[in-house]
């Protein structure tokens, strides 16, 4: 995570959605360079990403529009049933549904409803 003014809730935050540290700006290169080397390490060491290894992120994670979303899911609504319910593109269902699995650790819709209705 890079940001300008990182308080404590935040960086507990990113760390929990699998950022592998936090930096302030402005950054030194060098420093910025050993974290994405340690990256591609662990990316490329056959071990799960952060993600994977910590399990699903807690619920908290997702944005109230992925939670809207994520709730129609559950319903058993097509992407484009969801999209003309709350005003917006297909496309941009697919996108909050993408990025709800990445956060939840689903693989599939059928993780996916099973998370969201196991909490």
């Amino acid at each position: 995570m890079l940001s300008d003014a990182p308080n404590v809730e935040l960086a507990i935050t990113a760390v929990k959605l699998g950022a592998l540290d936090v930096l302030s700006k402005p950054v030194d290169g060098e420093n910025l360079l050993d974290i994405v080397r340690e990256a591609i390490r662990e990316n490329h060491s056959g071990l799960l990403p952060r993600t994977e290894r910590q399990g699903p992120s807690a619920p908290f994670a997702l944005t109230p529009r992925e939670t809207e979303v994520l709730q129609l899911i559950a319903t058993g609504q097509a992407n484009k049933e969801i999209a003309r319910q709350l005003g917006i593109s297909p496309r941009t269902v697919e996108v909050h549904r993408a990025r709800i699995m990445q956060k939840l650790g689903a693989r599939n819709t059928a993780d996916l409803v099973r998370i969201a209705l196991t909490g």
